[in-house]
């Protein structure tokens, strides 16, 4: 009876899926730049999209962005905090806006398309302790964000 039961659980966590730790994925729209992330759906409460603004958002206009957006990450518990920017510019503006001697304004190109470019600014270090619930999602975010097939543009 032992031989039989131990290969009936065996099939059985298979079947029911129990071995695959893949979530589902949301396609998180960046409006108003013209590009849709992929998301976690177990991290996706966490993020909140919004048109950026201040003084950084004027001098990036001013430097040819067409559109930015920030994406702010909510802890579960405090106050929101910026996770990172997002930039669509025309290419060749980007391109001369890099300087090998400084590191990017715009941060780091993620798709080039159309003649256009898009770009993302986010965080360098952990922005929460690494062992919380927090830090976890915000690890799993940054192993993605630099990632072209991260993104798709509308």
């Amino acid at each position: 009876m032992k031989k039989l039961l131990a290969p009936l659980l065996i099939s059985l966590l298979v079947l029911t899926g129990c071995g695959n730790s893949a979530h589902a994925i949301f396609k998180l729209p960046l409006s108003p730049v013209p590009l849709i992330m992929n998301v976690d759906t177990t991290i996706l409460s966490h993020l909140v999209v919004s048109v950026a603004s201040g003084d950084f958002a004027k001098q990036a206009t001013k430097d040819g962005a067409i559109s930015q957006s920030i994406i702010y990450y909510l802890p579960a518990t405090g106050s929101k905090v910026i996770f990172m920017s997002v930039y669509e510019f025309p290419a060749t503006k980007f391109d001369r806006l890099k300087n090998p001697a400084e590191p990017p304004a715009y941060g780091q190109e993620v798709l080039r398309k159309n003649g256009f470019v898009y770009s993302v600014a986010g965080p360098h270090d952990s922005i929460f302790d690494p062992k919380t619930a927090d830090g976890k999602n915000v690890s799993a975010l940054y192993a993605t964000i630099y990632k072209s097939a991260t993104y798709s543009a509308k």
